[in-house]
């Protein structure tokens, strides 16, 4: 892609001379919020114009901040994004899910190597998990415990169950017609536990999965005595004054407030379709939030920092990577890694692309994401939305290494 070459260009482009007010020999400068708008506009321009993405509906915004100070550009993007402007960081939730559960390890309410079972109800569905009393807390968290995905996998089509075949969220809200539907961590995790179905012994590989991360929103709330939204918002939202920041937790709370950035998916070709709106209860512990560019660097840098209340020393344990699948390359606690941007996580819910990043060397916090998805469900080989995610990446990357360089 044609943002790699930006990166032999920027010094040339944006590196200027004035004088120093003390010596009359010239000192190098740099306008870094160019060079962010370039390798934005750089990465925007390509992408516009490989999926005819039509204007003001459908592009990407980088914020990256440091000891240098913070830098956003945005391009394609009406209203102009601005630090405190909503957005669903969709998957980056689980890192508030991870921190809920190390947070609960530390105060010595459970121990992540422990069996799930000793912090859930004993009873259906969570005791009729399959392998349930060999899957530990650890597991869920690092998506090795075999735990079957209701929301990404399709129901198996031999199951005997009305939605088999189907996508079980996709089947209540539009075959039922249950729209504003609230889905619940029993509900989800019972669709498993009904039709037993599984991916993999616990610990045998790594399968992402959302609804092993329901599981762990179940132990929160069950080890702690507080509903999971409370817990999020008491300890960590609120106490870090992330303003703009909240948990969704009811099915009929589909728009968010304030100023938000819209999101538009492509569909085989066809216009745009506004896909802001949406019922997000049956992604709570998994990709619920809704956050802001500013709140939601600040919370990935707090929590690997260890300024968001969990320990140096279960940050690093959060830090310790496990070979994952080609998509997440490798995956610790909640966290992944990406070298030359650091520790943090991906995250997509329609149509909201995202990339969060968080170097402790450098201290320098990256964000990258697109407010659109493209689709070609009549091209079985189309893999536009891997492109999407991966050009995405890059330009974390590439910013974050601007950043430093500069």
């Amino acid at each position: 892609m044609r943002i790699f070459s930006a990166a032999f260009c920027l010094i040339f482009l944006f590196v200027s001379c004035k004088k120093d007010k003390d010596h009359n020999a010239p000192k190098p400068t740099v306008d870094r919020q160019a060079a962010i708008g370039h390798i934005v506009d750089s990465v925007a321009e390509e992408l516009i114009a490989k999926w005819d993405i039509h204007e003001n509906t459908g592009g990407i915004f980088i914020r990256v901040s440091g000891p240098k100070g913070s830098y956003l550009a945005s391009n394609n993007i009406s209203p102009e994004v601005h630090d405190d402007m909503h957005f669903r960081v969709a998957s980056i939730s689980k890192t508030f899910t991870a921190a809920a559960i190390m947070l609960l390890h530390q105060q010595g309410q459970l121990d992540i190597d422990d069996p799930m079972l000793m912090y859930l109800p004993q009873e259906y569905p969570y005791t009729a998990v399959p392998n349930a009393e060999d899957i530990t807390v650890k597991q869920l968290l690092q998506h090795r415990a075999g735990v079957f995905d209701v929301t990404n996998q399709d129901i198996p089509s031999e199951v005997s169950a009305p939605y088999a075949g189907q996508n079980y969220i996709d089947y209540i809200r539009y075959e039922m017609g249950l729209n504003d539907h609230t889905f619940s961590f029993d509900e989800m995790v019972r669709v498993v536990a009904d039709y037993q179905l599984v991916n993999h012994l616990p610990d045998e590989t790594f399968h992402y999965s959302n609804t092993g991360y329901n599981i762990l929103g179940k132990i929160v709330e069950f080890v702690s005595g507080e509903s999971f939204t409370y817990f999020l918002t008491h300890n960590f939202i609120h106490a870090l004054d992330l303003s703009h920041t909240y948990s969704v937790a009811l099915g009929d709370v589909m728009e968010m407030t304030g100023s938000y950035l819209p999101s538009y998916l492509y569909l085989n070709g066809e216009p745009p379709v506004n896909t802001s709106t949406d019922n997000m209860s049956a992604h709570i512990s998994e990709g619920q939030i809704v956050s802001t560019p500013r709140d939601i660097s600040r919370w990935m840098r707090s929590l690997l920092t260890g300024e968001a209340g969990i320990s140096p020393e279960n940050v690093e344990l959060m830090k310790e990577m496990q070979p994952a699948d080609e998509q997440h390359g490798v995956y610790g606690l909640g966290l992944t890694f990406t070298p030359g941007a650091g520790f943090g996580h991906d995250g997509a819910h329609l149509s909201y692309l995202s990339t969060l990043r968080y170097d402790p060397d450098s201290d320098v916090t990256v964000l990258a994401v697109s407010n659109f998805f493209v689709f070609d469900f009549t091209n079985p080989e189309d893999q536009s939305f891997y492109d999407l995610a991966y050009a995405l990446r890059d330009a974390a990357v590439l910013s974050a290494a601007t950043y430093r360089e500069f």
